[in-house]
């Protein structure tokens, strides 16, 4: 009984094991490559910029409407009640509308910057699918799956050096 077990077991590792040494196999570290790439780079650059002259922007609602607080704030001894609570209820809707800008530009810059990075994303994939067709890899995996690999299996290097010729800045559609 034993013995067509063990046949079974060895013919079907036979069978297999050459499945295994024909598969090789290459590791890319991508946080690497968007960390330190020229296109990521370039898109953080740009994104800083719009945040900056965004945060400029919201600076300078945010003082006017301060000072029209505080001006609503004076005027309440001096003004009558149904004029002063119009003031108000303007005045809050007013700062509501604000707030909402505030939300939909953040949003903007949310889904400009997930679109550049979706664009160099999309451009690793191609250079790792090239990289791995020309080195005969039969598998590409990212190095944070993988707990151990030779030096010799990463291909990142490469990889953000065609990229980097390829797509040296990306243009951030704000």
């Amino acid at each position: 009984m034993k013995r067509p077990l063990l046949f079974t077991l060895a013919l079907a590792l036979s069978l297999a094991s050459p499945a295994f040494a024909e598969t090789t196999v290459g590791v890319v570290n991508i946080q690497k490559i968007m960390r330190d790439s020229k296109a990521a780079n370039s898109v953080r650059t740009q994104l800083k910029e719009k945040q900056k002259a965004f945060q400029i922007e919201l600076d300078s609602k945010e003082k006017a409407l301060m000072a029209e607080d505080q001006s609503l704030v004076k005027q309440s001894s001096t003004v009558d009640k149904a004029a002063f609570e119009q003031k108000v209820k303007d005045f809050r809707t007013k700062a509501a509308g604000a707030q909402r800008e505030v939300q939909t530009k953040k949003v903007q810059l949310d889904k400009a910057f997930a679109g550049a990075l979706e664009q160099i994303q999309g451009n690793v994939l191609t250079i790792v699918k090239e990289v791995a067709a020309e080195k005969k890899l039969t598998l590409v995996v990212t190095s944070s799956q993988v707990l151990y690999a030779d030096g010799s299996l990463d291909i990142t290097s490469e990889v953000q050096q065609r990229l980097d010729t390829k797509l040296p800045n990306v243009k951030v559609n704000f």
